[in-house]
């Protein structure tokens, strides 16, 4: 196992081959989804980040992934336009997810690693706030690292893609309903939340154990949904690894790039204009053990503005813990 490694996560938007899937209709050209294959140019842009942000001349080992149609995909983007450091049997997962669009979780190590045991609880189902009986929009996709060996759990990570915040309504024309749906989703992506604590909290032990969650939460640091994971006293006593990068403007959201900002889109206006609007709403979230491990360096790779996804990579660095503890 190296010295030093690195986590990342990154929604890879839509990560669809060029092949018609015909038990999907996510990628039907016709269809009610109508996604388009992700183009090379993309893929290529997207793996350059991937290849040239790990540590010396190694790819990031560990990189949750969110956005992707399937196993094959995955794996055709990984060997393709990433390289060959990811074992096609040892170091590439995706499994299918709720989503009616055909995008799953997936997560890929470098052959310094090896992944373990996989669950999966997209079939699970827990109560919302409303009462209503609520299972994943996706998964919450649970996956152990193990060293090369296969002699040692090195962490265990948690991939989850929360509800976004889209809706097909039009805030301008209907103020009432778009914050209706508005309110839906939030306590939609509230119930995720707290489920995931729930996995978390069942799976390892969380004084003593090395996991991290990453993934794409879509809201914000200072929102209510997110505040029982990120909160200072959160119960699972995970660190938002990202927060080491400085960054003096703390407001959720910003007409400028900022150095924690993940994502980029260009929120409507009432003159039918858009402006841009950059946050942070993917995270890479660390147990105690795992933060012990931390080198203190962090990135987003959030320039240039245009790369082949709409959220940016992001990635911290870990001392190996036999390294660490001497």
């Amino acid at each position: 196992m190296p010295e030093r490694f690195r986590i990342g996560t990154y929604n890879v938007q839509n990560l669809f081959d060029r092949f018609d899937d015909p038990y999907s209709v996510g990628d039907d050209r016709y269809g009610l989804f109508r996604t388009v294959p992700k183009s090379r140019s993309k893929l290529y842009d997207m793996g350059v980040r991937i290849r040239e942000n790990g540590v010396g001349s190694r790819p990031i080992d560990i990189v949750g992934l969110q956005e992707i149609e399937s196993f094959g995909a995955l794996l055709d983007f990984v060997q393709a336009s990433v390289g060959p450091d990811y074992g096609a049997k040892t170091g590439v997962v995706s499994q299918p997810s709720n989503d009616p669009r055909g995008i799953d979780l997936g997560l890929i190590c470098t052959r310094h690693f090896r992944i373990g045991r996989i669950t999966s609880h997209r079939f699970h189902k827990f109560r919302r706030s409303d009462g209503a009986l609520y299972q994943f929009g996706r998964d919450c996709l649970q996956v152990e690292i193990l060293d090369e060996d296969r002699e040692e759990l090195v962490l265990t990570a948690f991939i989850c893609h929360f509800k976004s915040k889209y809706t097909g309504i039009d805030p301008f024309s209907d103020p009432a309903g778009y914050e209706a749906e508005q309110a839906l989703n939030t306590i939609k992506r509230s119930a995720e939340v707290n489920e995931v604590i729930d996995i978390v909290s069942r799976a390892v032990d969380v004084t003593r154990d090395r996991f991290v969650i990453v993934g794409d939460f879509n809201d914000t640091p200072d929102s209510t949904p997110l505040q029982p994971l990120l909160g200072e006293n959160n119960v699972l006593g995970v660190v938002d690894a990202l927060t080491v990068i400085d960054q003096s403007d703390e407001a959720p959201a910003s007409p400028v790039r900022r150095p924690r900002d993940t994502h980029m889109w260009k929120r409507p206006q009432a003159d039918g204009s858009r402006v841009e609007e950059w946050a942070q709403i993917d995270y890479i979230l660390c147990s105690q053990a795992l933060w012990a491990l931390s080198t203190g360096h962090a990135d987003v790779i959030n320039s240039p503005k245009d790369q082949g996804s709409d959220h940016y990579l992001a990635y911290a660095e870990f001392f190996d813990p036999a390294t660490a503890t001497g």
